[in-house]
Formats: structure tokens, sequence, C-alpha cells
């Protein structure tokens, strides 16, 4: 069975092939990429292509990895995410119509619930709940919400969106926005990090359960034949702001400067308090996430540190 991931670049598909290949999976690995020159040079002896070559191949299993990863200070990219997201779901979505038994899986996004995380995410939680008018840091949303809605109307299709909260792995952007990688870089550059009073909580997911997560989606589809469904990925449990610097700082000396204020840290998709779902629909599959958030987190700095 060949499986073809899209965006084989990016932070979440380099962290899957690497778990892939040690795992001794190589050969039922097909890669693309927008620059498959610079692939080459990372993932030796696999099969990898330029990302226009995906329609003149055949595919078992479809893992869609692609979009932008980092938004930060790009509130005009609406028009970018929107065209990246419907041209390569539609290409794939065009090649599902004359290969039906096989199976897409996309990584949407917990963003699809909006703006309101308050509260976490429960299984009848509304989708991008308190939109009164569409802003630039609902672009992001709106167009994963659009795909899954999209993806569910094919339902004789197997397409599987698997909605991802938080991610951390080794391959992390330095130049993203992202608290981990913001924490990540003030302590290899001996920087003291500054941040709010404001606890917010995220729920990391790390490589190893997201592909427990994509092997229990497959396995499943092997046994019904046809999947149309979407999924909240989680870890073994969420961890707080502080708590995490509170941590880390015990590990490497970690100087953090907490300022009281009620002033939100900035987000390209908009704040979020409680970032994480408390649905647990995967456990029908039989996931049972292996790290909490801050295991994943702790085990992925020490790799990078």
């Amino acid at each position: 069975m060949k499986v073809s991931i899209l965006g084989a670049r990016g932070q979440i598909a380099r962290s899957l092939i690497s778990i892939y290949i040690d795992q001794g999976e190589l050969s039922n690995l097909v890669l693309y990429t927008r620059e498959p020159e610079r692939l080459i040079l990372e993932v030796k002896n696999a099969e990898i292509y330029h990302s226009k070559d995906f329609a003149h191949h055949d595919h078992d299993v479809i893992i869609n990895c692609i979009g932008i990863s980092n938004l930060k200070g790009r509130m005009d990219s609406g028009p970018e995410i929107f065209k990246i997201h419907e041209t390569w779901d539609n290409l794939i979505l065009n090649y599902l119509k004359k290969n039906e038994k096989s199976l897409y899986i996309s990584l949407s996004s917990g963003a699809v619930y909006g703006k309101n995380f308050q509260n976490p995410v429960e299984e009848k939680s509304c989708f991008l709940n308190g939109v009164t008018e569409i802003l630039p840091a609902d672009y992001y949303a709106v167009s994963k919400l659009n795909s899954e809605a999209k993806h569910r109307s094919f339902e004789k299709m197997s397409i599987v969106d698997l909605r991802i909260f938080s991610y951390i792995s080794k391959y992390i952007d330095f130049e993203s926005n992202f608290l981990v990688s913001e924490v990540m870089t003030a302590i290899k550059n001996k920087q003291t990090f500054v941040t709010n009073n404001i606890n917010i909580t995220r729920d990391y997911l790390h490589p190893e359960d997201m592909v427990q997560i994509i092997d229990l989606v497959i396995k499943l589809w092997q046994e019904v034949g046809v999947l149309n469904d979407a999924y909240n990925t989680y870890s073994k449990k969420p961890i707080a702001k502080l708590d995490m610097l509170k941590h880390l700082a015990g590990i490497y000396d970690l100087r953090c400067e907490v300022r009281k204020g009620t002033k939100k840290e900035s987000s390209a998709t908009g704040f979020k308090m409680n970032y994480y779902s408390i649905d647990k629909k995967l456990q029908q599959l039989g996931y049972e996430p292996r790290y909490s958030s801050l295991d994943a987190i702790i085990k992925v700095f020490g790799e990078v540190l």
C-alpha cells in the first residue's frame, strides 16, 4: 500500500516521514513537494516528486499536509489561504472521483470552531461560533470549514479530516509566532521570555501520536471500505502556559518575565483561551495517546536543544 504525502517539507509532514523511516516504512512512502531537490538532500532513497506530478501517479492513501503554517504578519494572506487549500483539495477530490477505493486524509484544524475558546471544544460544540462577520482572522478557519463541509458532501468517498489544535515536533518553524517556538528561541538565544499573565491552555500533539491516529484511520478504512468522517486530535493531557514555563525554567534555566495586564497575545487567527478538545471520539478507533502535552514539549525540546 502506497502512502502519498503532499506538502512533504512542512513541519507535520517531515515529522511523520521521520517516524515512518524509523519504522522501516520508507518504501511505502511517496513524497510530493514544491522543492523536491531540497527534500532529496534530507530524505535519502525515497520516491520524491514535484507537487505538480501528483495527478500523474496512482495513490492508495493520500495525506494532505499542504497549507500555510506561519501566518505571522500575514493578515493580508486571505486570497492565498483560500487558493492553496481549494486548489489542492479539488485536485485530490478529482482523483478520488476516478479512484473511489483510495483514502484521503486531510489535516484540518481546531480553528473550524471559530473564536470562542473560553471553554474547550466538546462533542456538540458549534463550528465558527460567535462569528457575526468574517474578518481576516477568520479566513483560515472558514477555508478549513469549507473543505470539511465539501468532504462530508462526498459521502461515498473515503475522506477523513483530522482537526489539529496544537502540534510540536523537532521540525518546528522558529520564525513562527507559535508559543512554543518563541519559548524555544528564547532558550536558544539565552533571552528573557516576556509574556502576560493570561494563562492560556494548549494541547500539543506529538508526532508519534499523530502517526498512531493515521494508522488507526487507515485500519478502520480497510475494515469498513468507505470512511467519511472528522475527528478532533488530542494528547493525553493539555497544559496551561504558566505551568509549561515553570517546568521549562526548571530544566533549561529559562528566564521568564510575566507582566500583569489584559493585553492578549496577537494571532493571525484570533485569540484562543482554551484551545483544545475534550471530545474523545478517536477512542472509538482504539486511540490511546502516549504523550501528554508536557511530555511532548520536553521530548521535542530535548531533541532540538
